[in-house]
């Protein structure tokens, strides 16, 4: 049985390196496609130095969507994914024919942990991962997942959600009647680099409740169906003045600035990525990278941000994040907060550290249909005092009697407008 390998990333060169050397034992006659979302760091170049390797550009925001794509190309009977940086232990390729050969339709490899600084700490998580997959049904992750393509055209492939693409998709496999098993061998996965590593049994542990509430809501659709229509604009270092300082200093933010877009690039939740700058951080972003740079930098910013008002009001988006590209507070966390927080606020401004500036900022729709232009302001009670002149529906009637629904009433709160939380 032919097996066709995906593997989507952006901005992850070496780590596509080490998964694709691992393959080359057992490749045989398999297929191996990389579906790009945009790398701008060489990945591609990585991918080019193996004439086996079928590259797959992708614009598209959200990975599901890229993967359906990927699987129109291939030829194999069993769908293979994994993440660059793992490591199918030697005899995945046998293990997966004697898997579906034994008529499974579906089914996912256990995950374990090596390289990792602690080998408690990756025994730990090991372990972790097990027990999260038999409490889950499954992985959280589509790592180490694998479909017959006969079952994957059969549920018409993945759903366009965030994340969670597995968990979702094994519902549907299991309402189509298709047989899901473990498969009895491993992938290993290395720890995340850097200064992620300290954190990677939170992470874990926030994985892995997330898939659990994903798992467990009424709809897999309806869930975070906020992140899953909306859209990212990122403002360069030099979108709102033209910064000064030594060339170490700019090289320094140049440097936040990717880091910025690869964290938008990495969160799966939006459906596109607009960025706004001047000329030099304009230049930085390059194509492709999966983001849309808008208008020319002598266009003044306010203009070139109404313009895309509109059209993201035409696409019917029904939620905004505005995102400072030289700030080094946002994660994922804090992403998620914004936008689909408990409060689920239309309007969330997140402060800068110690500043009167913001570094992010959360609209929904009710906030968008109600501002019809922009002057768009670095610091945070300026951003106030604009929201709560745009706002009104008349600026005849009194504040209260303008009101018409209760996202108004929430958005006036969070403008500054009304001193007391809507009920």
């Amino acid at each position: 049985m032919k097996i066709s390998i995906f593997l989507p990333l952006f901005n992850r060169r070496d780590e596509l390196k080490r998964s694709l050397r691992a393959l080359i034992p057992e490749k045989g006659e398999h297929e191996v496609f990389v579906v790009d979302m945009g790398s701008t760091d060489g990945s591609q170049d990585v991918a080019k130095e193996h004439d086996w390797v079928q590259i797959i550009s992708s614009k598209e925001g959200l990975r599901s969507k890229a993967l359906n794509a990927a699987v129109e190309e291939s030829t194999g009977e069993i769908l293979f994914f994994m993440d660059p940086g793992s490591l199918p232990a030697r005899g995945w390729a046998q293990a997966l024919q004697a898997h579906f050969e034994a008529g499974a339709d579906a089914g996912h490899l256990n995950c374990s942990e090596v390289d990792a600084t602690a080998k408690w700490a990756a025994s730990l998580r090991s372990l972790s991962m097990k027990v999260g997959h038999q409490v889950l049904g499954g992985p959280a992750s589509l790592n180490g997942v694998a479909v017959s393509k006969a079952a994957f055209e059969k549920v018409s492939g993945f759903r366009p959600v965030p994340d969670f693409e597995w968990l979702a998709f094994a519902a549907r496999l299991k309402e189509s009647g298709a047989k899901v098993k473990a498969i009895k061998h491993e992938i290993l996965v290395a720890p995340a680099a850097g200064s992620r590593q300290a954190n990677a049994w939170q992470e874990l542990k926030e994985d892995l409740v997330s898939a659990w509430k994903f798992r467990k809501s009424d709809s897999f659709d309806a869930t975070r169906n906020k992140r899953k229509a909306s859209c990212a604009v990122i403002f360069g270092y030099d979108a709102f003045e033209k910064p000064a300082g030594h060339d170490f200093f700019k090289k320094a933010q140049e440097e936040i600035q990717n880091l910025t877009i690869e964290l938008m690039q990495s969160y799966r939740g939006v459906e596109k990525i607009y960025f706004i700058g001047g000329s030099a951080s304009n230049k930085l972003v390059g194509q492709p990278s999966g983001v849309e740079v808008i208008g020319k930098p002598r266009t003044a910013l306010d203009k070139r941000f109404s313009e895309l008002l509109e059209r993201i009001r035409s696409e019917n988006q029904e939620g905004l994040l505005l995102v400072k590209s030289n700030s080094m507070e946002l994660g994922h966390d804090k992403l998620r907060m914004l936008s689909e927080g408990e409060s689920e606020e239309p309007c969330v401004i997140l402060p800068e550290a110690n500043s009167d500036n913001w570094t992010a900022l959360w609209l929904e729709q009710p906030v968008l249909e109600a501002i019809s232009d922009w002057e768009l302001a670095p610091d945070t009670p300026s951003l106030k005092a604009h929201l709560k002149s745009k706002i009104f529906r008349c600026e005849e009637e009194a504040p209260v009697k303008s009101l018409r629904t209760d996202s108004d009433a929430r958005s006036l709160y969070y403008a500054g407008v009304l001193d007391q939380h809507p009920a």
